[in-house]
């Protein structure tokens, strides 16, 4: 009974001691890099989600509709601003030192994030039912652009055009912070 004592209290060593080696070895921007990732993996797999409502090749389905619209606007504004700051420069990251350089820029892109996806989180509870015909782009909306389209430096309200117009501003918010905040892979 003893030895199995020694032999537990010496496998539980043993485990701490690679523990601390880990952690000693791990780099502090690790966990923040891992998280960043994690945060723009649900986003990005919200507007997939979204889009493909858009398209046609997913159902409407409000909750869910409203569910990945929640999850961009979790992980956008002054989370997204939190995550990216300080040093942002980090081995495993593509962010690049411009987010420090230009924080005004970076951090207003985050709320547009965050307000583009309200607005599709609030049509989600104005139409329970159906992709309702004032939701998609039309008219108006089609002449504004889409998510090529040149930005536009003042924001225009989320709330006043449709859901799918707001969809692609925000899109069109994602692709500008990746060609401005992003390292270009070689």
């Amino acid at each position: 009974m003893c030895s199995n004592a020694v032999k537990s209290s010496g496998l539980l060593l043993a485990a701490v001691a690679v523990m601390s080696v880990s952690a000693a070895t791990a780099q502090p921007g690790d966990d923040v890099v891992r998280e960043r990732q994690r945060d723009m993996k649900a986003v990005a797999a919200a507007a997939k989600s979204i889009d493909a409502v858009f398209k046609g090749t997913s159902p409407y389905d409000a909750r869910a509709f409203k569910s990945a619209a929640e999850t961009i606007r979790a992980f956008s504004g002054k989370r997204l601003s939190e995550l990216f700051a300080g040093p942002v420069v980090a081995e495993g990251s593509k962010a690049s030192a411009n987010i420090e350089a230009e924080r005004p820029t970076f951090d207003k892109l985050a709320t547009e994030l965050g307000a583009y996806a309200e607005a599709l989180s609030v049509a989600a509870d104005r139409n329970p039912d159906v992709l309702a015909p004032d939701m998609r782009m039309h008219g108006v909306d089609a002449r504004m652009g889409g998510p090529l389209a040149k930005r536009n430096s003042a924001m225009p309200d989320p709330m006043s055009m449709s859901a799918e117009h707001a969809f692609h501003l925000m899109l069109q918010v994602c692709t500008s912070c990746h060609a401005k905040f992003r390292t270009k892979d070689n």
